[in-house]
C-alpha cells in the first residue's frame, strides 16, 4: 500500500519541489502497477487513488493539463484492474472536468460513448441515466440547449426504473435549471417540485434546501411572495455566518425578494446579519460571490450609499468576466454606469455602457437561441405531457373497468359457485355414467367374443382341422391350423379394447373368412377392395364390429345357396370415417328367416347382431361421431327374385 502525505507550505519554491517530488513519485507508482503482472488487485486500487489525488491537488492548483494526465492514467488503470465502481467515478470525473475545466468537448462526448456502451453491456442502469445527464449537460455547455432537452428526457425516461433518489433529484434539478435559463419559469418549477419529493432522508437536507433555493428562483418573476417563502425554508436551520454554500444562496435569494419588493433595508440587514463575507471563496463552478456582491451593489444603489454601490458591483463585475457570464456582465455594467452616474463620474458612465456593446451583441444572439430553443422545449414538453395525459386517461379508465369488473366479479362470485357446484355434480354423476357405459361395453365385448369363439365354430372348425389329419394333408392341416391359432390369438388380444388398428381388424376378418372357406369346401369365393389409403394411413376403428355381418353373410346366405357363392368385401377411407361394404349373392333375408325358424341351430347368429347393435349404440354415446348400420336387400331387374344382401357400415375413425 502507498501512502502520500501532503503537507500545505506556504514558500512557493518549497511547494513547487514538493509538488514536483509528488508528481515523480505518482509517475513511478502508475509505471510499476502499469507494468507489473504480479502486483495485487488492491496495490493497484491504492496506485488509482494516489493517481486521483495528484490530479485534484493539480486542478486546484490551475494546473490542468497536468490534472487531465493523471485522471487519465488513473482511469486506464482502473480500466485495466476491472474495477467497475472506479471506472464510474473516475470516468464521469474526467467528463466534467473535460467539460467545464478544458472545454475538451469532443473528448468528454468520446468518453461519454464509452462509458455508454460499458453501462449498457454491464446492464447498469444507474450509470446508463448517468451518460444521458452528461450528454445533456454537454450539450448545454455548447448552447446546444434543444439537443441538451432531449438529452435530459431520455434520462428522465430511463431513471423511473430506478429507485436511487437522488438520481431522480439530480435529473428533475439539472432539467429545471436549464428550463430556468430558457426563461421557462413554468416549466422549470414543475420540475424542482417534483425534484422535491425525492428530497427524502437519504439524499440529505443539502438537497432539500437547495430545492427550495431553486423554486424560490422560479418564483421570482411569477411571485415574490412565495419567492420569500421558498428562500425562508431554505434557510430553515442555516446558522448565521456558518459560511455553508447552500445557506449563503438562500440568504442572497431571500436578500434579493425583499429588495424586489421595496424593503432594501430588510435585504441588507438579512446579508450583514448571516453572511460572512470574507470566508466565502470563489468557486470554479458557480457566481455566489460574485451575486452576493452585485446583491449588495443594487441595495447599496437603492439606500443610496453610492461609494458602496460601486465597490460591490466593480467586484461583481471581476468575476463575472472571469467566468465569461455574459447576461450578468451586462446587469451589472449597467448598474455600475447609474452608480458612477450619481457620484457624478459621468465619463466613468459613459465608458462603462460602451463596453457594454459588445457583450450586449453576443447576449442577444444568445437571447434569439435560447427564445427558439425555450419554443421547442416548449413543444418537445407539451407532447411529452400529451402523452402522460394520454397515458393517466387510459390509466383512469383502465381503473374505471377495474372499478366495474370488480363489481361485476362479485355478483358473479355466487352464480359462478353455483354454477361449479352444478359442474362438480354433472361431472360426478357424468363419471358414474362413464363407468356404467364402460361395464356395458365390457360385457358387451365379452357378449361379442363369446359369439364369435362360439362352441358351434370351434367345434365345426376343429372338425375340419381332424378331417385334414384323418386324410393325412398334413400341409393343409398345418396351414389351417396356423390360420386358426393366429385368428385365436388376434380375437383375444384385442378383446379388451374397444378400439383396434385397421390393419389388425382387417388380418382378423381375413383369418376368419379363410377357416369358414375350409370349413365350406370352398363353396363361396371372396373378393377384397381396400382403399390404398386405409392401408398406408391405419386408422383406429371401433373393434369386432364388422365380423357378425360378415358370418351372417356367409352363414345365412351361403349355407343354403345351390350356386357358388360370392362375398364382395369393400373398404373406402372418408374425411373422418371408413365405409365397408359387405355383399353376397346369397338367399337373400326373407328366405333366410324362414329358414331361421325352421332351424333353431342358428339362433346365436342373429343374437350376434344384436349384441352388435348394442355396441355401436354404447358407442355413440361416449364417442363424439357415431356408427351407422344399413342392410339392403338385393333382388333381380324384374325386383322380384332375391339375389343377396349387402350391408354397409359407416365405423368413425378414431383420434389418436
Amino acid at each position: 500500500m502507498y501512502f502520500i502525505i501532503i503537507i500545505p507550505l506556504k514558500p512557493n519554491i518549497l511547494k513547487k519541489t514538493l509538488y514536483t517530488f509528488i508528481v515523480a513519485i505518482a509517475s513511478l507508482l502508475y509505471t510499476h502497477a502499469q507494468n507489473s503482472p504480479n502486483l495485487n488487485i488492491e496495490a493497484k486500487k491504492d496506485s488509482i487513488a494516489v493517481l486521483m489525488q495528484i490530479g485534484n491537488r493539480l486542478e486546484n492548483s490551475k494546473t490542468l493539463s497536468a490534472a487531465e494526465n493523471y485522471y487519465i492514467r488513473a482511469f486506464e488503470l482502473a480500466k485495466k484492474v476491472e474495477d467497475a465502481n472506479q471506472i464510474s467515478i473516475l470516468g464521469f470525473r474526467l467528463v466534467e472536468f473535460q467539460i467545464y475545466q478544458l472545454k475538451k468537448y469532443k473528448d468528454a462526448e468520446e468518453l461519454l460513448d464509452y462509458l455508454l456502451e460499458y453501462f449498457r453491456n454491464n446492464k447498469d442502469q444507474n450509470g446508463i441515466v448517468k451518460c444521458y445527464l452528461d450528454y445533456g449537460r454537454l450539450n448545454q455547455r455548447k448552447q446546444h440547449f434543444v439537443n441538451a432537452l432531449k438529452h435530459y428526457n431520455i434520462a428522465l425516461e430511463k431513471v423511473e426504473k430506478s429507485t436511487n433518489n437522488n438520481l431522480h433529484w439530480r435529473m428533475h434539478t439539472t432539467r429545471g435549471n436549464l428550463l430556468r435559463i430558457l426563461g421557462d419559469d413554468e416549466n422549470a418549477l414543475k420540475d424542482f417540485k417534483n425534484a422535491l419529493r425525492y428530497t427524502t432522508e437519504e439524499t440529505s437536507a443539502y438537497n432539500k434546501s437547495l430545492t427550495y433555493i431553486n423554486i424560490s428562483s422560479a418564483f421570482e418573476k411569477i411571485q415574490l411572495d412565495s419567492c420569500i417563502y421558498y428562500s425562508e425554508l431554505a434557510a430553515f436551520k442555516c446558522k448565521p455566518k456558518t459560511n455553508l454554500r447552500h445557506c449563503n444562496l438562500a440568504y442572497n435569494n431571500l436578500a434579493w425578494a425583499n429588495h424586489l419588493k421595496g424593503n432594501s433595508k430588510k435585504a441588507l440587514d438579512i446579508i450583514n446579519a448571516n453572511v460572512d463575507l470574507s470566508k466565502i471563496e470563489y468557486g470554479n463552478f458557480d457566481n455566489l460571490y460574485a451575486a452576493l456582491m452585485h446583491t449588495l451593489g443594487v441595495i447599496h444603489l437603492s439606500l443610496e450609499d453610492y461609494d458602496k454601490a460601486i465597490t460591490h458591483f466593480e467586484t461583481s463585475q471581476e468575476y463575472f468576466e472571469k467566468r465569461n457570464d455574459i447576461f450578468n456582465i451586462v446587469q451589472t455594467k449597467e448598474d455600475l454606469s447609474k452608480a458612477y452616474e450619481k457620484v457624478g463620474k459621468l465619463q466613468k458612465s459613459i465608458t462603462t455602457l460602451r463596453e457594454i456593446k459588445p457583450y450586449r451583441e453576443v447576449m442577444d444572439s444568445l437571447k434569439v437561441t435560447r427564445g427558439v430553443a425555450k419554443i421547442e422545449s416548449r413543444k418537445i414538453l407539451e407532447l411529452k405531457e400529451q402523452k402522460i395525459s394520454k397515458l393517466e386517461e387510459e390509466n383512469l379508465q383502465i381503473g374505471n373497468k377495474i372499478n366495474r369488473t370488480k363489481a361485476l366479479s362479485y355478483c358473479l362470485g355466487a352464480f359462478l359457485i353455483i354454477t361449479m357446484t352444478v359442474l362438480l355434480y354433472r361431472g360426478y354423476t357424468s363419471k358414474i355414467r362413464f363407468h356404467q357405459l364402460n361395464e356395458e361395453l365390457s360385457m358387451n365385448r365379452l357378449k361379442s367374443l363369446r359369439s364369435m369363439m362360439n362352441p358351434h365354430f370351434l367345434f365345426n372348425s376343429f372338425s375340419t382341422l381332424q378331417n385334414y389329419i384323418l386324410k393325412k394333408e398334413s400341409l393343409k392341416a398345418n396351414e389351417y391350423m396356423a390360420e386358426l391359432s393366429g385368428l385365436i390369438r388376434n380375437v383375444l388380444s384385442s378383446s379388451d379394447s374397444i378400439y383396434i388398428a385397421f390393419k389388425d381388424e382387417l388380418q382378423i376378418l381375413k383369418s376368419y373368412i379363410s377357416i369358414e372357406q375350409e370349413r365350406f369346401n370352398d363353396s363361396f369365393e371372396v373378393v377384397y377392395t381396400i382403399d390404398s389409403n386405409l392401408i398406408e394411413e391405419n386408422p383406429t376403428i371401433p373393434s369386432m364390429i364388422i365380423q357378425p355381418y360378415i358370418e351372417n353373410a356367409i352363414i345365412h346366405g351361403f349355407s343354403h345357396l345351390k350356386n357358388q357363392g360370392l362375398l364382395t368385401i369393400t373398404m373406402d377411407k372418408g374425411d373422418k370415417h371408413i365405409i365397408c361394404k359387405i355383399k353376397d349373392n346369397g338367399i337373400g333375408r326373407i328366405k333366410a328367416e324362414a329358414i331361421k325358424k325352421e332351424n333353431k341351430g342358428i339362433k346365436n347368429l342373429s343374437i350376434a347382431t344384436r349384441n352388435t347393435n348394442e355396441r355401436l349404440k354404447i358407442l355413440g354415446k361416449v364417442s363424439q361421431r357415431s356408427a351407422s348400420v344399413e342392410i339392403n336387400d338385393l333382388y333381380n331387374d324384374t325386383g322380384t327374385i332375391p339375389k343377396g344382401t349387402e350391408v354397409v357400415i359407416i365405423l368413425p375413425i378414431q383420434d389418436q
